[in-house]
């Protein structure tokens, strides 16, 4: 890079990277593959950063540590999960650190800082989504602190490309694109819900038990969600089990049909499969009953079925663009590389999933890539139960960018609104983001009305969170102890 174009770019350094816990117990279980979650940590990242005038700013990251997501290995329990996803951020922070010892554009901090983190990862025989997911935290937490630094949203920054984003050096088919090319302008300011079904989660409200209904003000049954939230999208999770996923199915179908709005689904299968036949004959059985048929139209597409050790193996390539062929397919858990979705769309995936846990700069290559691979390749936008405040600001801000508009949400369903927050916090969310919550009783919850989300109050300097984060009221990671999740 030449002396004129570095110039362009905002050169910081990392001073400091502080990590602090926040447990959040569920309003009801999370059942998603081979887990369920009922209680949760929320891992935050608060970065200093100085510019080349020696003028300090400060960002913000956080993401929920969840169990056998980012790894599935039987052998490990949940204590395991988190402590490896520990171990990255620690070694994403003295990366990143090390890295811009002397002032440097955000892109090079973040290349270098990658990178390292993934080898510290290799160290221990981490899988790349687990590994990665260290540095991501330090990416949006620079990406946060520069542009608070700076007075930009993202998106400014993005069109300006402040943070000296360069796609030509992660894929050869970029050359000369910037993120200027690759954005939506203006950035989307409300977006669909596409809500998440559960394999635990109550479908009609009269099914659930008296001595289980939770009466706190909000939705339980997908039913109540329907109704009182003019839901339109869907993301429904199926776990390889074919007649009993096909007996849930039908009962959503018969709930959906009655709308007369049109609907929109997704299938999860969380992979849930060992090989594309058992997933070919859910479809089949899907597509030929005609209590469904409705539901088989409305599937937009599939998230990857296929467990990750095998996802992406050549020999399965007829089977996924047989699938693609009907139903577009997107790879997911085993996006754990930058050149991930050129190879899974070598093999027939139409699409890849972006969440923020995964990184920002990735799904803005991924993005520049499926322009350029055609109409038929896209992103999409899903949800790791994503809380407020951080991360789910982070992540609506990014989607925003990307122009999807329609985005997975689960954490308003499984986590009662803002109630884990500060009172400090949630004043800050109502002062500020008023259109994006609603009162209910003495908190907030999400906002969601006809089906839609107003987003528009996250376009502020940084990615989103704004002021709205009390690191005063958490706990330090080295005072934390896994056990306080009981």
């Amino acid at each position: 890079m030449n002396d004129s174009l570095r110039d362009a770019y905002e050169r910081v350094s990392v001073k400091n990277v502080l990590f602090y816990m926040r447990n959040v117990r569920t309003r009801m279980p999370f059942k998603y593959g081979v887990a369920t979650l009922t209680s949760v940590p929320i891992l935050h990242t608060e970065m200093t950063i100085e510019n080349a005038n020696g003028t300090a700013g400060i960002g913000v990251a956080a993401d929920i540590l969840p169990p056998k997501w980012f790894d599935k290995d039987p052998a490990k329990d949940y204590i395991d999960n988190v402590n490896d996803l520990l171990f990255v951020a620690r070694s994403a922070a003295d990366a990143y650190t090390e890295f811009s010892r002397a002032p440097r554009a955000m892109f090079d901090i973040w290349r270098d800082g990658y990178g390292a983190t993934l080898a510290a990862g290799d160290s221990r025989e981490l899988n790349h989504l687990t590994s990665s997911h260290g540095s991501t935290l330090m990416e949006r937490a620079l990406i946060d602190a520069i542009g608070r630094l700076r007075g930009q949203s993202y998106h400014e920054m993005l069109q300006e490309n402040t943070l000296g984003i360069r796609f030509e050096s992660l894929h050869n088919e970029l050359q000369g694109v910037t993120p200027d090319d690759v954005i939506t302008s203006p950035p989307l300011t409300g977006m669909y819900v596409r809500h998440t079904v559960g394999l635990a989660d109550p479908i009609m409200t009269a099914d659930i038990p008296s001595d289980e209904r939770l009466g706190d003000g909000l939705p339980q049954s997908l039913e109540e969600y329907v109704n009182f939230q003019g839901l339109s999208y869907l993301k429904i999770k199926v776990n390889g089990d074919l007649e009993a996923d096909l007996d849930r199915l039908r009962q959503i179908a018969r709930l959906m049909d009655r709308s007369v709005r049109p609907y929109h689904l997704t299938l999860d299968g969380n992979e849930q499969y060992r090989d594309m036949e058992s997933f070919l004959a859910l479809l089949d059985r899907i597509e030929e009953d005609t209590n469904l048929t409705r539901f088989y139209n409305s599937i937009l597409f599939i998230e990857q079925p296929l467990e990750r050790s095998i996802a992406l193996e050549p020999n399965l390539a007829d089977g996924i663009r047989s699938v693609s062929a009907r139903k577009p397919m997107l790879v997911d858990e085993s996006d754990g590389d930058i050149d991930t979705f050129k190879q899974a769309a070598g093999l027939g995936y139409k699409g890849v999933s972006s969440k923020n846990c995964k990184g920002l700069i990735k799904a803005l290559a991924n993005l520049g890539l499926a322009r350029h691979l055609g109409q038929d390749y896209f992103l999409s936008g899903e949800d790791l139960m994503n809380l407020p405040v951080v991360p789910v600001h982070q992540d609506l801000t990014h989607v925003a960018c990307l122009g999807v508009n329609h985005v997975e949400r689960n954490g308003h369903h499984y986590v009662y609104g803002l109630n884990h927050l500060s009172e400090q916090e949630r004043e800050a969310c109502r002062k500020n983001h008023g259109t994006l919550y609603r009162e209910l009783g003495d908190s907030l919850v999400l906002d969601i009305q006809d089906g839609k989300i107003d987003i528009s109050s996250l376009q502020i300097p940084g990615l989103g969170a704004g002021d709205a984060v009390t690191v005063s009221h958490m706990t330090p990671l080295d005072a934390w102890k896994f056990e306080s999740l009981a």
